[in-house]
């Protein structure tokens, strides 16, 4: 696991330092600053033009930077955008994006013992830990770093992990099982979202991010292998030479299921509260 500890040290340096290493862009272009996590689903943004990528570690990093009003938009989820809206910040989101989330176990686990698992408490990663271990008595260990909570699975200093499919390639990759999976489901709960005043003042700009993110998905699924090393390089996955991560198949404009809108909702005023009325009418970019 030392090759694994020093891959993880390099991910969490490179992707703070280098992921918004495309050209800069003057004040009358106003290039559109989306937040990204090291996230296979942010891999069209990086063709497209006039977009400015911001690098986070975590989801409560990101949500800061989106709260303080730095952020046009971000690779976020159902469950941040429910919560900004509450806070009286309303998102929506523009498209479903390719994350897929999983529970991973340590090999010298026993899955009959009592299950207590790495996660992001209060985000969409504790909401799939929640879906996904339904009938089942868990204990939630609070890991909001995700190459963090990477290095405590591979090392074995907790035995399960809530992770992405492409942040957990290294160790599925050296035999480490996954418990349960998203692909198993219908959920859906990766999204790009746009904040509310930003889709009424930029009509015409995010028209033409339509355009530009359905190009980009056609031409990365016409020659996938072809981005393979742009998708190591920009979006800082974990590199892993002798079993490189396959380039997922990317979707055109597709907004969320509604059972996945009403999944959220429902777990959220069940954790939370809904102060304010919400329903996918107020989510979604029609």
């Amino acid at each position: 696991m030392k090759k694994l500890g020093i891959l993880i040290l390099a991910l969490t340096a490179l992707y703070a330092a280098g992921a918004t290493g495309q050209r800069e862009f003057t004040e009358q272009e106003k290039a559109i600053r989306i937040g990204v996590m090291p996230d296979a689903g942010a891999l069209p943004l990086f063709l497209m033009e006039n977009v400015e990528l911001v690098p986070f570690m975590s989801a409560k990093e990101r949500d800061t930077a989106m709260q303080v009003g730095e952020l046009d938009g971000t690779m976020t989820d159902l469950v941040s955008v429910v919560s900004f809206g509450q806070k009286g910040m309303p998102q929506r989101v523009l498209t479903i994006t390719e994350s897929r989330f999983m529970i991973v176990v340590h090999p010298e686990f026993n899955i009959e013992d009592s299950w207590s698992i790495g996660l992001s408490d209060n985000t969409v990663i504790e909401f799939m830990v929640d879906q996904l271990t339904r009938g089942r008595q868990i204990e939630k260990v609070s890991i909001p770093q995700v190459p963090v909570r990477m290095e405590m699975l591979g090392n074995g200093k907790i035995p399960m992990a809530c992770l992405t499919d492409a942040m957990a390639w290294p160790l599925l990759s050296r035999g480490f099982p996954i418990v349960k999976d998203q692909a198993d489901t219908a959920l859906e709960p990766a999204v790009l979202a746009f904040r509310e005043s930003y889709i009424q003042e930029h009509p015409e700009e995010l028209a033409a991010f339509k355009d530009q993110w359905n190009a980009a998905v056609e031409k990365i699924n016409s020659d996938p292998d072809q981005y393979s090393s742009l998708l190591l390089e920009k979006i800082r996955l974990p590199d892993d030479p002798e079993h490189p991560y396959p380039v997922p198949h990317y979707r055109s404009i597709m907004l969320p299921p509604e059972g996945t809108v009403d999944a959220v909702l429902q777990w959220f005023d069940g954790k939370y509260g809904l102060e304010h009325p919400v329903s996918s009418v107020d989510l979604l970019i029609p």
